[in-house]
């Protein structure tokens, strides 16, 4: 029986060639969607083959630049940065904003006095100008991580101590708030988290109709050290704990299904009395574990809403029941599961945007494809045309099948991969595949629905 399918499953997609640093290696901090495109910024001078100086937009099949994007001038030496490992993407009042570790952005040419900004930016669709209007100088004075919006005010957070504006300058340690013409201080955040005695906040979401802040403080306004571990709640007028906290730093923010989710460096509640490993629920009164947790720092969370999933990436490797989740999991409601293979290092930005989920990170490599700091997890996304289904280059039987499947090809008959995949993405089985013809046995997988990937080409067969 033969069988030529036209249909797809969930896998990874690279996008172009990724991003790539003349010096040093590149990384995507942060994705966003804005205008109909994807923008991603990071650490990085190309996206595919476009210079893009750290920021970069994405229309579904090629890079593009965003003006001159962002520079730094230090001591003469450009350090084309957008974030250099922080950074954040956020639209405020139809504009879109990007922060992280830079002195301007746009411009006719780098270090265009009109375009000095100081770490943080806005887009009007055709370049890149600071927040407030030269010649004084606007942003803050410190890398500048995240962003989050709460009652129509823009708030960062990020290393930094002043914000400046038209104004003047305003102490704001760790977390400022700008309304679109200037920055006030929401309080002096300190911390004590060992080893590096950081007060940034780095994670912002709405919960309860209040902005929920995380990072590394401990103490906001010269209250004792821990009275807020890692989280506290803003009602545009005072700051609460939430809980005991946690005993170390929160990297990641988001609701879930109605429930507040955190995640970060910490191990467990900031008592110490409720072993969290790196990722948390709130259920109004105290910090809950999320299944056994991950086995390391989770430096992002993403609702996925099309498949109501919860995914989360970061530097770990494994849950914390020792099963691979090699730096992105998704929660099932029981258990985290790896998806797709996982990538060969850290991810730091995830964005879910209709049935495709968007990764960025340091990594080189995401599931079996090269994938240079950025990569698509879906179902064909839009654009996506390289990989293709139906082309007629595999033929399988029989199907459906018991015990030995024969999967052949007139074109393939060099040396492939063959690999079979699960209807979760997961690979099941690697096979070598030479000379356009191979038989594999899939006599001890369950009863159910796989996918034959050789070279991009595909087909579809059932297991009895």
């Amino acid at each position: 029986m033969l069988s030529l399918i036209n249909t797809f499953a969930q896998q990874w997609y690279p996008m172009d060639s990724g991003m790539s640093n003349v010096f040093g290696n590149a990384n995507v901090s942060s994705i966003y969607y804005f205008n109909g495109n994807i923008i991603a910024g990071g650490y990085f001078k190309y996206a595919g083959n476009v210079i893009s100086r750290g920021v970069a937009q994405w229309d579904g099949s090629t890079w593009h630049s965003m003006g001159l994007g962002v520079w730094t001038n230090i001591t003469g030496q450009i350090n084309d940065s957008s974030g250099n490992g922080g950074g954040e993407l956020l639209e405020f009042r139809g504009k879109l904003f990007t922060c992280g570790i830079f002195d301007g952005a746009g411009g006719s040419m780098v270090n265009d006095p009109q375009h000095k900004a100081s770490d943080i930016a806005r887009w009007d669709s055709v370049d890149w100008f600071p927040i407030s209007p030269p010649p004084k100088p606007s942003g803050v004075n410190g890398s500048c991580g995240t962003m989050g919006k709460y009652n129509n005010n823009l708030y960062l957070g990020g290393v930094f101590g002043n914000a400046f504006d038209t104004s003047g300058n305003h102490m704001c340690y760790g977390i400022a708030k700008w309304n679109d013409t200037i920055f006030s201080s929401l309080g002096q955040f300190s911390g004590n988290f060992p080893p590096y005695n950081y007060h940034p906040a780095l994670a912002f979401t709405e919960y309860n109709s209040k902005l929920i802040a995380g990072g590394y403080f401990t103490s906001i306004d010269g209250s004792p050290y821990g009275s807020y571990s890692g989280i506290a709640a803003w009602n545009d007028t005072t700051w609460s704990a939430l809980g005991t906290g946690f005993n170390n730093a929160v990297f990641a923010l988001t609701v879930f299904n109605g429930e507040l989710y955190a995640g970060g460096k910490f191990t467990a509640s900031g008592d110490n009395l409720t072993p969290l490993n790196h990722i948390a629920k709130w259920d109004g009164a105290n910090w809950l574990p999320v299944g056994e947790g991950l086995n390391d720092t989770v430096t992002v969370l993403c609702v996925d809403s099309v498949n109501n999933k919860l995914i989360a990436g970061g530097k770990f490797t494994q849950t914390g029941l020792g099963q691979p989740a090699k730096h992105i999991a998704e929660w099932n409601g029981i258990n985290w599961l790896e998806v797709g293979g996982g990538t060969n290092d850290a991810v730091w930005a995830l964005y879910a945007k209709d049935s495709s989920l968007y990764v960025g990170g340091n990594f080189t490599q995401a599931g079996n494809i090269t994938a240079n700091c950025i990569a698509i997890w879906g179902e064909n996304p839009v654009g996506i045309n390289e990989l293709t289904i139906d082309n007629g280059e595999l033929k399988i039987y029989p199907n459906p099948v018991k015990d030995k499947l024969i999967v052949t090809s007139e074109k393939l008959t060099g040396h492939y991969s063959l690999t079979i995949s699960n209807m979760l993405g997961q690979v099941v089985i690697l096979s070598p595949f030479e000379g356009g013809r191979g038989m594999i046995d899939v006599s001890k997988l369950p009863k159910g629905v796989y996918f034959v990937n050789v070279n991009g080409s595909y087909a579809k067969f059932i297991k009895e």
